[in-house]
């Protein structure tokens, strides 16, 4: 297993991803999904998922999936 670390950028992205995802649960348990939240809802899961791809692109790039990628 190679020592494979990740940048700041990609720290930085997860951290803000698992805020806005507990935010999210939080307040979503609290309130209707209706008017404004139907809109924003879909890109605060599109805005997510680019942050995750990020990073995993990052440590693929890196060489982190050589060994289970190859089975």
């Amino acid at each position: 297993m190679k020592n494979v670390q990740m940048s700041i950028e990609s720290y930085h992205k997860l951290n803000r991803s698992k805020d806005l995802l507990a935010f999210l649960h939080v307040h979503l348990i609290h309130q209707e999904v209706n008017g404004i939240y139907r809109f924003f809802i879909p890109h605060l899961f599109n805005y997510i998922t680019d942050d995750i791809s990020y990073v995993l692109n990052e440590l693929k790039d890196k060489g982190l999936y050589e060994d289970f990628l190859k089975k």
